[in-house]
């Protein structure tokens, strides 16, 4: 980019004087008559240079233009703007670092032992206060030295003071009931496994059974009458059905989050922003932080992490939409499952499709824990005493 500035020149006869310099391959623009003995041009910066050695002639600048206008106000002003950064720096070190740490308990040997923690791992005041990811490692850390003691942790920061919130790991022994009952279905389906270690099977394998059957009974009958009841205890596993709907996208917008990640410092006055490097806000803002806030003038200036990003339009046929949406439909199947549950089998049996979207229905058989309680029926064991006793 040339570097410009608007001239006056003064003397006797300048019109001569400017003509004299054209022949000279020096060129000019945005002229202006003044008065018989001064006239306005815009020039080069160089070619300025040129002409300001001339002695016969009053040469001033009015104005600059182009890269040498901050120049030239930095050379002018430097004191101002030395002191303009070191402020912003000397900012940036005041508002990370923490003046006051607030251990919220009511256990005073909690609040010691955190305190101690957090001591170890450089939290402290009148120290730096670590990013939320290295605070986000350093709570993981605490918590796993400590799992005995501490249930949950949290560090906030609410500007230079840190609030850190402790819950105490508490064991709650609670005595397992001893009450008879009896393993019910939950829900409909076809027994595929019976584990029990108490209690009559009155079930096998392969029995179609419906929501609230008796699968594993507490009463122990002897002779058509109930003699005894126990506490049922024993797990169901059956084949269970689902039918799933599912709509996938023909096109796919997906936001890619690349890994150039950059802090930069914006200066907002009125309406108008002006940012130290190039803005990334547009894309992705990560974290916004005022640094000077005017009470009086619609200015700030801010600190932004902002991290960059494309985006990736995917285009899919019939057949790659009705893929995605089958493994999208097994994935909400799965996270209704546990652990010892799992698919047997899955098929689709129709789908719709417009423009945008593909309408996919899904079926599929499960191996779900189906097993559910009920309490036994202790009258019927009161009266067989009562017919006895008879």
């Amino acid at each position: 980019m040339n570097n410009f500035v608007k001239i006056s020149i003064t003397g006797k006869n300048p019109k001569l004087f400017i003509k004299r310099y054209v022949f000279n391959k020096i060129t000019y623009s945005n002229y202006v008559e003044k008065d018989r003995k001064t006239i306005i041009i815009k020039i080069l910066y160089d070619d300025y240079l040129k002409l300001s050695n001339n002695a016969l002639y009053e040469i001033k600048i009015l104005n600059f233009y182009g890269p040498i206008k901050y120049i030239n106000f930095i050379k002018n002003n430097y004191t101002l703007v030395i002191s303009f950064f070191i402020g912003i720096i000397f900012l940036l070190l005041l508002s990370n670092i923490s003046f006051d740490i607030d251990v919220i308990h009511n256990d005073k040997k909690i609040r010691t032992l955190v305190t101690s923690e957090l001591k170890k791992h450089n939290i402290d005041k009148f120290r730096f206060i670590p990013s939320f990811i290295k605070r986000k490692k350093i709570i993981d850390t605490i918590i796993n030295e400590n799992k005995n003691v501490i249930e949950w942790l949290e560090i906030q920061r609410k500007g230079s003071k840190l609030i850190v919130k402790v819950t105490q790991r508490k064991y709650n022994k609670k005595k397992e009931s001893t009450k008879p009952r009896h393993i019910v279905a939950k829900k409909s389906g076809i027994i595929i496994k019976i584990e029990s270690s108490s209690g009559v099977i009155l079930k096998k394998k392969n029995d179609y059974v419906s929501e609230g059957d008796v699968i594993i009974s507490g009463d122990i009958i002897k002779d058509e009458t109930v003699k005894g009841q126990v506490r049922a205890n024993g797990k169901v596993y059956a084949e269970t059905w689902y039918l799933v709907n599912v709509e996938y996208p023909l096109n796919y917008k997906e936001i890619i989050y690349l890994n150039e990640v950059k802090t930069n410092i914006i200066a907002s006055f009125l309406k108008k922003e002006f940012s130290l490097r190039k803005n990334y806000a547009e894309s992705y803002l990560e974290k916004k932080k005022v640094l000077i806030k005017s009470k009086v003038f619609p200015f700030n200036i801010r600190l932004e992490k902002q991290r960059k990003t494309k985006v990736n339009i995917q285009k899919y046929s019939k057949d790659q939409a009705t893929k995605k949406a089958v493994l999208l439909a097994e994935e909400k199947i799965l996270k209704k499952l546990n652990a010892d549950e799992y698919i047997i089998s899955k098929k689709t049996l129709n789908f719709r499709s417009n423009d945008s979207k593909i309408i996919v229905d899904v079926f599929f058989k499960v191996c779900e824990n189906i097993t559910s309680y009920k309490a036994v029926d202790e009258n019927l064991l009161n009266n067989d005493i009562i017919n006895e006793q008879q």
